[in-house]
């Protein structure tokens, strides 16, 4: 059965790549590039790429968020990946685990210096990734509702008790109206915003050391601090949570730049500001939140590593990694180049996630992250629900994250 299975996925990736770059490369010995942005901001920057570098082609084929990992995954296991790929900085791990990536650590120490998100890619000493851009999650919250609240505009929340009496004080405003949005029942979205508290906190789910420290009392801290927000706060999936805030029916919510893009264009009239996530005291933690990257990679199997590497390079430039941030207005180029371009610290909004990037986190480095992920975001639901403790059930999450780790030794 393990061998009909096996073949059949063979024949599926290669009917998929029959019409795509895959087949195009095999004829005219193009370099294949996968990425996930439209072809119409890309494309303008391969054909550059291609007329500085004569004699190289690059074919692009654009994968979706839907279905681009698992394609990915295909390719990999059927020796069909490009040359070059665009990966997610939760996805990079397993790949660098799996040891089907080329080792970029000489790059890494050439460049270390001009680039944040490094963290992402490092894996048992070396790194296998390049940052190419970055967005991090800030603190939206809304003007009137402040104001309505006898809070001043001015003035965002600091600290937990400041965003704590905000969340009380505009929750009281009407049945109607909530203080906070937190979000529960969705994947890949709950883990960001309480780890934002953790971190602050000096928390964190593994040390340097790669052991479990999620049950730590840094964590607790964070958690029953999350759990008395959760009583003035409107518990719902991302999408509804933003329906409310556009509506002028939240007060303050975490969330990531593209609502910049977003409100602009959905609900114009929306007056709101954007704040560095409160930290937990003003005499102690940091202003910390969860931060994404898009990596570039190159696959060991490549039989065109030079120009590949080449690509990325050229690609992870600072100019190159703009255009795209000023096409797409949700992410920032990774290199440290942003914090002096006044493009991107000249709008107030805009220079608070830039600023928030600096202290930003993103998870651990890990080829078990993905299962890490479901055991968090379930203990933290747990707690929310009201079906157990904080302490027990970061305890019982750091005994299962135990168990993930023992997979990969």
């Amino acid at each position: 059965m393990k061998r009909i299975l096996a073949a059949i996925l063979v024949m599926v990736v290669m009917s998929g790549l029959a019409g795509g770059c895959g087949s195009a490369s095999d004829k005219d010995g193009a370099l294949r590039f996968w990425q996930f942005w439209d072809t119409g901001i890309v494309e303008p920057m391969i054909r550059e790429f291609e007329r500085q570098n004569p004699g190289i082609k690059v074919d692009v084929e654009q994968l979706t968020w839907k279905s681009g990992l698992e394609k990915i995954q295909a390719a990999v296991a059927s020796g069909t990946e490009p040359d070059l790929c665009e990966l997610g900085s939760t996805w990079l791990p397993r790949f660098s685990y799996e040891g089907v990536l080329e080792d970029l650590t000489a790059v890494y120490t050439e460049v270390a210096d001009s680039f944040i998100m490094w963290e992402s890619a490092e894996w048992q000493g070396k790194i296998y990734g390049l940052p190419w851009v970055q967005g991090s999650r800030a603190l939206f919250y809304n003007e009137d509702l402040f104001v309505r609240a006898g809070l001043d505009p001015a003035e965002p929340p600091q600290t937990w008790d400041d965003l704590l009496k905000a969340a009380m004080l505009i929750d009281a405003l009407s049945d109607d109206i909530h203080g906070f949005g937190l979000n529960l029942g969705e994947r890949y979205v709950l883990y960001k915003k309480f780890m934002a508290f953790a971190w602050g906190n000096g928390g964190g789910i593994l040390d340097q050391d790669g052991s479990v420290v999620f049950g730590s009392d840094e964590n607790l801290q964070a958690l029953e601090f999350y759990e008395a927000l959760a009583q003035y706060s409107l518990k719902e999936k991302q999408e509804v949570l933003d329906h409310n805030f556009k509506s002028g029916r939240l007060g303050m919510q975490i969330s990531g730049a593209w609502n910049l893009r977003n409100y602009a264009v959905e609900a114009p009239d929306l007056e709101y500001r954007v704040a560095l996530v409160p930290r937990p005291s003003r005499a102690s933690g940091s202003h910390a939140s969860f931060a994404g990257a898009e990596m570039l990679v190159v696959f060991k199997n490549s039989e065109r590593k030079v120009e590949a590497l080449k690509l990325a390079r050229f690609l992870q430039d600072y100019e190159q990694a703009k255009k795209i941030c000023l096409e797409v207005k949700s992410v920032f180029p990774a290199s440290k180049k942003v914090l002096d371009d006044p493009t991107f610290v000249e709008d107030e909004r805009v220079r608070v996630f830039v600023e928030q990037s600096l202290t930003s986190r993103t998870a651990p480095a890990h080829p078990g992250w993905i299962d890490m992920e479901d055991v968090i975001n379930r203990s933290i639901e747990e707690v929310l629900y009201g079906r157990t403790g904080a302490r027990e059930s970061l305890a019982a999450a750091a005994a299962e994250i135990e168990k993930v780790l023992e997979r990969f030794q």
